[in-house]
């Protein structure tokens, strides 16, 4: 739980920091939200949090809201599992490390991989004026199971 703690303190100061920049106003149902939020152990969807946030009484409306609020914040990030439909899932940036990420387009299943000759090849590259910090990577394709011959029959 102390990681989490810290994990929100230090979301709660970027979310400060970027509310302070754009001029917009500090909001105690943004916090209750950002606080449910780092609660998630992996990523989660609008409805999840909407769930989560039920005791609170928060509209739905309020939740999309704060959602787009904290990516333009950085303080998440938005994955579309499956492009082409609606459905996102969001993580929180703060804590995490660097992944790749190989997402099916039909089934939506998420596996991390853990290629050490292409994270190698990513940190060692040098960017021109740009110091990377972390990186996440999706791709998108059909996984072995939708392939299969048996799958397309259904």
């Amino acid at each position: 739980m102390a990681s989490t703690n810290k994990t929100y303190e230090i979301a709660l100061a970027k979310l400060n920091a970027y509310i302070k920049e754009k001029g917009l106003r500090v909001s105690p149902v943004r916090k209750m939200v950002l606080e449910e939020i780092c609660l998630f152990r992996q990523s989660f969807t609008a409805d999840e949090l909407t769930q989560a946030c039920a005791k609170y009484y928060i509209s739905t409306g309020t939740i999309y809201n704060a959602l787009s609020l904290f990516v333009a914040a950085q303080i998440l990030n938005a994955i579309n599992r499956q492009p082409g439909r609606t459905s996102v899932e969001y993580e929180l940036t703060i804590g995490t490390h660097s992944k790749i990420q190989i997402v099916c387009t039909k089934c939506g299943r998420v596996t991390t991989l853990h290629d050490k000759k292409l994270e190698e090849l990513i940190k060692d590259h040098k960017y021109a004026n740009f110091n990377p910090v972390r990186y996440t990577m999706h791709m998108y394709g059909e996984c072995k199971h939708c392939r299969s011959p048996k799958r397309k029959e259904e």
